[in-house]
């Protein structure tokens, strides 16, 4: 059995809560501490989104709450809230949160009008359109406007990206479209306009899925696009043209190109060179279950199991992140959690292997992790959006860097 205990640290002239998670076996951790109060940002609030909204420097948080599969709308959701950083980690709201429609999902943050100003652009779970809300550098973000990702019939949209698909310097949207089997591509005009990409949608094979990465997989200069395949059971792999137009690695069967034979069901995938090769790797997460699979880059874009591929969470996960939490330049696991209070944290041995999960108390049920350095001292910290519970929290990595 695990369990968790709470310690009150008297911090100036208020109280901070610091978690001790429980790792594999009992061990307990005190990595993380609780800064600030936990907000309520609205009901359902997705995994924040970290950027220097403000121009001072600081990591700040993006929060779109809406419903995920089989939730319905609720009247304080569907907006995108900004939480501004203190500069120790202490989050504040950056005003009233700005209105989206009911199903509002996700969101992705870049400069989009080439004014140096942190913009954000969120999707729809059960519609095509994708808004645009352009920053005013101060934390502060303009009515949305509308644009379409596909003139389809059944808009089931979960996951979006930010990159310069066609090589032009200007930021374009690319989306994934689970029931078109397809991931959508609008152009940057660089002014805040958007226009489909021709082709586009691009065919993606069976049930595209959640975090969509845009990296250059291939080797050829030019962004493609890796994610899980849910329901086919496997990563795909667009190789881009640099024109903005993908295609995927291994043909346009339905059937998924990369299997995942050591569990079902992957829901999102992260990716980065855990085994030291030069090449990205990629750790695909199952959905709502504390396992996660490993598949290692060959070198080309291919993605293969290795013999044992699977890693412990030690706690249900619907997604997460490869990052380096302990500063020893060896990537980590860090996974959110599924109706849990827990974020899960595997530390990586730089051959491709992890140590047991640590279970650190994110405060709040089903979190959804995002990490960055939110006080200014080098080393990652953690931000969760709880769905479950309306809140984000911030908590602070208190091991030094370097140390295991």
């Amino acid at each position: 059995m695990r369990s968790l205990t709470w310690t009150l640290l008297a911090t100036g002239s208020s109280l901070s809560v610091l978690a001790i998670g429980v790792g594999v076996g009992g061990h307990p951790r005190k990595d993380f501490e609780l800064v600030g109060e936990r907000h309520f940002v609205g009901s359902m609030p997705g995994r924040p989104v970290l950027a220097d909204l403000d121009a001072d420097g600081d990591l700040d948080a993006v929060v779109v709450c809406g419903p995920c599969c089989g939730r319905d709308p609720r009247a304080d959701s569907g907006h995108v809230q900004v939480l501004l950083n203190a500069g120790d980690g202490r989050l504040e709201p950056a005003g009233e949160p700005v209105r989206l429609g009911p199903t509002s999902l996700g969101a992705a943050v870049g400069d989009v009008n080439a004014d140096g100003k942190p913009d954000v652009i969120a999707i729809h779970h059960s519609s095509y359109d994708a808004a645009v809300l352009l920053g005013d550098g101060r934390g502060g973000l303009g009515m949305p406007t509308y644009f379409k990702l596909h003139d389809g019939a059944s808009p089931h949209v979960h996951s979006i990206a930010l990159a310069d698909a066609n090589a032009d310097g200007d930021l374009d949207i690319l989306a994934t479209l689970v029931d078109d089997h397809a991931m959508a591509v609008l152009l940057g005009d660089g002014a805040g306009g958007f226009t489909p990409a021709p082709g586009q949608p691009f065919f993606a094979h069976r049930h595209p899925y959640a975090q969509l990465n845009v990296v250059d997989i291939t080797g050829d200069g030019a962004l493609d696009a890796v994610m899980t395949d849910m329901r086919g059971g496997g990563l795909t792999v667009l190789v881009g043209s640099g024109t903005g137009m993908f295609s995927p690695l291994h043909g346009f069967n339905l059937e998924t190109s990369m299997p995942i034979a050591a569990a079902e069901r992957p829901m999102a995938c992260s990716l980065g060179d855990i085994d030291a090769d030069g090449d990205l790797d990629a750790l695909a997460f199952i959905d709502e279950s504390p396992t996660a699979v490993r598949m290692l880059n060959r070198g080309d874009g291919v993605f293969e199991e290795p013999s044992e591929p699977i890693v412990d969470l030690g706690s249900a996960s619907v997604g997460g992140e490869l990052v380096d939490t302990t500063g020893d330049g060896v990537l980590d696991i860090v996974a959110s959690g599924a109706a849990s209070n827990v974020v899960a944290i595997c530390r990586g041995r730089g051959d491709g292997t992890f140590e047991r999960a640590e279970l650190i108390d994110a405060h709040g049920r089903s979190p959804g992790v995002a990490v960055g350095d939110m006080n200014g001292d080098g080393i990652p910290d953690l931000v969760t959006g709880n769905y479950d519970s309306g809140t984000v929290s911030v908590l602070l990595n208190t091991r030094r860097t370097g140390h295991r």
